[in-house]
Parts: structure tokens; C-alpha cells; sequence
């Protein structure tokens, strides 16, 4: 089943799989292998450069070295965990929006700014997956909370409290909704396997 760019917030991990899709190969060049799937021939054709593993999810079942152009292939997403660092606006995807991401265990790299893992998981690659880990589950993007000392405060995910005076800032414990603190940065960490200042990155424009 599709997953919608919307199930996705910052922050979140997910496991994500797509089984074989049957691909045409339509050009191969020394560095890129370019291919149209099967079951829509009409659709423009993707590119993969083959020394650029780090920056897609798909993998070929066959060895590259062995495809040409005419060549059936077939492109799938082996198990990856995934965490979510924006969901970015982009007009050339489906949906107008994608995840940013990266794998669990990888912090953004140098080349991020030109790369990263940037797609719209409902339009691509037959993914499927499950969600398995949300920092604040219990609390919406953009929630208006109470904390115990009855300041209030705005919730941005993943992490991010704003005092009604515009500054960030840390609740006070527990809040009045019933939500306990339970240390959710470390906890992010320790599943995605990266420091939660990643969302301070400052992220290309898609």
C-alpha cells in the first residue's frame, strides 16, 4: 500500500520496502544506468549513477556490469530504516512534496546538499513500509500544550517547544494533557543512531 507524503513528520524512523519492479534499460553509459519501467513505458525514464549507492534506495537484482541498453531488469528497495529530517515542497514530484531523509546510522554527509535521500513515498518505487519510531507521538505538529507550571507552548516536531513569546524553550513536566517526559531526544538517538542536531542542519532547497 502507498505511503502518503503526509503519513511522515520530522523525526520519524521508517522501514521501508518495494518489491521487484520490472525496468527496461533504455541507456547505459559508463557512469549512469538509465531505465523506464516496464508496465508504464510512457513514463520519462530514471537515472542512477552507479557509484552513487548513498544517495537512492533502489538496487538493481542484477549485476550492472552485466545490463545494456534493451536489457529487462529489475529494480527493488531492500528492508531500510530511514529517519526523516524535513518534508520539503518540490514541484516536479507528485504529490508537490518529499521526504528528506537519510539512513539510520548515517549522519548527513558533505555531499547532502547535492544529494541526500529526497522522495515522495507514495509515487515511487512501489514502497511500502511501517512507521517504528515518532519522537512526542502523543503530541500533533503545531499542538498547543499546557505545561505544569500552566505556561503555554507551541509543539514543532520533532523536538521544538515555542513559549507564546516566541521563544524556544523547555516545559515544565509533565504537561497538563498528561504527556511525561521520557527523554525523547535520547531515545531518537539511540534508535536512529545520529545526535538529534541534525535538524539543525540548514537544508537545500528542493
Amino acid at each position: 500500500m502507498a505511503i502518503p507524503v503526509d503519513a511522515g513528520r520530522p523525526g520519524d524512523i521508517w522501514r521501508l520496502h518495494a518489491d521487484d519492479l520490472p525496468v527496461r534499460i533504455t541507456k547505459r553509459r559508463k557512469d549512469m544506468v538509465v531505465f523506464r519501467s516496464d508496465a508504464d513505458p510512457a513514463q520519462s525514464g530514471q537515472g542512477i549513477d552507479s557509484a552513487d549507492w548513498g544517495h537512492t534506495l533502489q538496487r538493481f537484482r542484477e549485476d550492472l556490469e552485466t545490463l545494456d541498453a534493451g536489457d529487462q531488469a529489475h529494480v527493488y528497495v531492500p528492508e531500510t530504516e530511514i529517519y526523516i529530517l524535513e518534508i520539503a515542497t518540490n514541484a516536479y514530484k507528485a504529490s508537490g512534496k518529499g521526504w528528506v531523509a537519510w539512513r539510520v546510522g548515517q549522519p548527513p554527509t558533505s555531499e547532502f546538499a547535492d544529494h541526500g535521500l529526497f522522495f515522495d513515498p507514495a509515487s515511487e518505487w512501489n514502497l511500502d513500509g511501517e512507521l517504528v519510531h515518532r519522537p512526542f507521538p502523543m503530541l500533533d505538529d503545531g499542538a498547543r500544550v499546557t505545561d505544569s507550571e500552566g505556561r503555554r507552548w507551541t509543539f514543532t516536531a520533532p523536538f521544538s517547544f515555542t513559549a507564546e513569546n516566541g521563544r524556544r524553550g523547555t516545559p515544565a513536566w509533565p504537561l497538563a494533557n498528561g504527556a511525561g517526559d521520557s527523554d525523547q531526544k535520547a531515545e531518537w538517538s539511540t534508535r536512529s543512531g545520529v545526535g538529534p542536531d541534525v535538524f539543525d542542519l540548514e537544508l537545500p532547497s528542493w
